[in-house]
């Protein structure tokens, strides 16, 4: 499969495109207590690629599915990237 990018996320969902440099703590290592921005591609880009990682998921539409998801599903209670992602490994059979 190919890599999922940024410009692969969903074309009907309005995100923030912010230039963030790759070792910005909003877009490099593990998930933690950093703010999460559900509006900003980057950022809901790491956060769907560490999922899938987590996840085994493989398919586009299934990484463009977590993108939905996190768009449409995902509590304004959950601020942090590790909230966000916790939420996620909790409900996503529920998707």
């Amino acid at each position: 499969m190919k890599p999922f990018k940024v410009t692969d996320l969903p074309k009907h969902i309005t995100y923030q495109m912010t230039v963030i440099p790759s070792d910005d703590v909003r877009v490099s290592g593990a998930p933690d207590k950093t703010p999460f921005n559900k509006q900003e591609a980057a950022e809901v880009h790491y956060l769907i690629t560490r999922f899938a990682s987590a996840k085994r998921l493989k398919l586009k539409k299934s990484l463009v599915k977590v993108a939905e998801v996190i768009h449409a599903e995902l509590p304004k209670e959950q601020k942090t990237q590790i909230e966000a992602m916790k939420w996620l490994q909790a409900n996503w059979s529920k998707f």
